[in-house]
């Protein structure tokens, strides 16, 4: 027992020791905490291609697409060396502190895009049986099903709306953040944010399932179509346009990303966190209503954000606080 509680500690003072020389050395080169996630997440993409191969069609195509990944990835660390001994002042320099302070936001859009052209060939078997299983052993019924005597064209809008507010919903705060300047707390909740995103896209590759919309033994038994006055069609042919991968429904990021935003603001403006708890009701109604998730995608969305939460800000404070920059802070900006 004494030589397993030395070899802990040992193991525990190694990890740190490592821990303090990376971070010194990507400090002197101007990395900041969201550069290295996120060229940690295209390496295990990367990964999850080269299993992909055997069966993928597009061949080259995804290592373009995370080539471009990469690329802003280093982009974003020029440009963050560049403002800080330069304060911008044409218009490029501007241009180029636009996308600092939106990057992570273009680096996850365009990483997302990928998922279609691998997702599938990585791993061919869905849940979707699993996990509809799941729901009608807690329900007695489907609850995309049991939903439908609630039907209405103004909640059909209403409801595609709300699950709509989800995409832009996180910039509320960030860039309250970003406006009062502080760029530490910004940091935080970008990387709290991208983690359980990230981990969540991980979990598409091992549980991969479409959801209620498109499971076929579920939506035989969905008889009321879904169809709203003027906004419900637009919305969801905007959202088949730029989500081309349908494996994303386990665990459910719109509820997942949505309460770990109420957890920021609850901890950075209190107010705003009163206003939108209609919005947080809304998108739990949202998600079953308009048949984008399962109820049990609900339930792991809200235990991932727990987790998640907890360990990347724990993480966060203890590691990276204080030592490494914020991804859009410059000279300009402190």
């Amino acid at each position: 027992m004494q030589t397993r509680t030395k070899l802990t500690v040992s193991i525990r003072w190694i990890s740190k020791g490592l821990i303090n020389v990376m971070v010194q050395y990507f400090k002197k080169r101007g990395l900041s905490i969201i550069d290295l996630l996120n060229t940690v997440f295209i390496f295990v993409v990367f990964i999850f291609y080269l299993v992909s191969l055997p069966r993928n069609p597009y061949i080259f195509l995804p290592v373009v697409v995370l080539g471009f990944s990469f690329f802003l990835v280093w982009l974003s660390v020029k440009l963050r060396k560049k403002q800080k001994d330069h304060p911008p002042r044409t218009f490029g320099d501007k241009l180029g502190k636009i996308f600092l302070n939106f990057y992570p936001l273009i680096f996850m859009f365009v990483i997302f895009e990928i998922f279609f052209m691998i997702l599938p060939y990585f791993n061919p078997h869905d849940y979707d049986r699993e996990l509809a299983q799941m729901d009608f052993s807690m329900f007695g019924v489907y609850p995309t099903v049991w939903i439908e005597q609630w039907i209405h064209p103004w909640l059909t809008d209403l409801l595609y709306l709300v699950y709509f507010i989800y995409y832009p919903f996180p910039l509320f705060i960030l860039v309250y953040l970003y406006r009062k300047k502080q760029f530490t707390a910004l940091d935080r909740s970008v990387f709290i944010l991208l983690v359980v995103n990230y981990g969540a896209y991980i979990t598409y590759f091992f549980v991969p399932a479409v959801g209620p919309r498109f499971y076929e033994p579920v939506m035989h038994l969905q008889t009321k179509a879904l169809n709203g006055i003027f906004l419900t069609v637009l919305i969801r042919n905007f959202i088949h346009f730029f989500e081309p991968n349908r494996f994303d429904a386990f665990p459910s990021l719109h509820i997942a990303t949505s309460l770990t935003t109420m957890i920021i603001m609850a901890k950075y403006n209190k107010k705003m966190f009163l206003i939108f708890i209609p919005f947080i009701v809304g998108i739990l109604v949202a998600v079953i209503y308009c048949r984008f998730h399962y109820v049990v995608d609900v339930f792991a969305g809200i235990v991932w954000t727990i987790i998640a939460f907890m360990l990347a800000g724990k993480f966060y404070d203890k590691r990276i606080k204080g030592r490494l920059t914020s991804y859009c802070k410059t000279e300009n900006n402190v």
